[in-house]
């Protein structure tokens, strides 16, 4: 399967809803409030369903119930809800089809959610970095929609499931992908955020995310952050407790914050020690 043929594909992609244009302008828009992201929000079911669902799931875990889409606006912040209306954009597409990785529409979006919940919990106080990992944390694996459409139009399916099921770890899955399509679901999903025009620390970020010491410098810590969320918590189910200990190495080599990580960690796995 050349480059051309997949590049092409992403060409193909659906242009983005217009509950994820408006939702794009009101955060572009220095004046916008709250109540103005919340009314776009609102007039998307799909969109206003998943946010509720989140905010009052222990994923995120707020300390009160959040009744209104007013209320889950506010404490997500913007960012938070764009990675939201972009999910809600993804599983209204009516061919959408992750079966040739093993999962479902309903999985992958709870897995971006999980993916999500763990760096906005890992980077809870700073902000301007939080900023830019949001939305790459939600999105970092939309590749894999591309990649397994491929798969199912070149009847491959079955043969490439059963190659999923070996993956062990994120490199398996690099190595993989690199020897069937030439090219990893991280780059096609950056491929697809710069033509949605995302900022390109963001994009990089994913971009480089099996490879953050080729990155350039400003990119280089959000492309490690990814890198370890992902070796973690990813669409495959991995086994914790190898990858676990890779993700904490990382953590180390790369100078992240390992106590906050730690605490991530057993808070979301329900663990004793990391």
């Amino acid at each position: 399967m050349t480059k051309e043929i997949i590049l092409d594909k992403v060409k193909a992609f659906p242009p983005l809803d217009d509950t994820v244009n408006q939702v794009m302008a009101v955060c572009n828009d220095v004046e916008s409030s709250v109540a103005d992201l919340a009314k776009v929000v609102k007039s998307d079911p799909m969109t206003t369903t998943n946010i509720l669902k989140a905010a009052n799931s222990p994923l995120y875990g707020f300390s009160r119930e959040i009744k209104s889409i007013e209320q889950a606006v506010s404490i997500f912040g913007m960012e938070t809800v764009k990675g939201f209306a972009f999910s809600s954009f993804l599983q209204k597409k009516p061919d959408l089809d992750l079966s040739p990785y093993g999962i479902d529409a309903k999985d992958f979006a709870s897995i971006s959610e999980q993916q999500n919940a763990f760096v906005a919990k890992w980077y809870k106080g700073k902000r301007a970095k939080l900023d830019m990992l949001i939305l790459p944390s939600f999105l970092m694996e939309i590749g894999k929609i591309v990649l397994a459409s491929l798969v199912i139009e070149h009847g491959k399916k079955d043969e490439f499931k059963a190659l999923i099921e070996q993956v062990k770890t994120l490199e398996d899955m690099h190595n993989l992908e690199k020897k069937v399509f030439g090219i990893t679901n991280e780059e096609v999903t950056a491929i697809l955020l710069n033509d949605w025009n995302f900022d390109p620390i963001m994009y990089n970020a994913i971009r480089h995310l099996n490879n953050p010491q080729e990155a350039e410098e400003e990119v280089q810590e959000y492309a490690q952050v990814l890198q370890v969320i992902k070796t973690v918590i990813t669409t495959q189910p991995l086994d914790l407790d190898s990858n676990l200990p890779k993700a904490v190495a990382l953590v180390e080599e790369y100078k992240l914050d390992k106590p906050k990580f730690e605490e991530v960690v057993r808070d979301t796995f329900q663990l004793e020690n990391v």
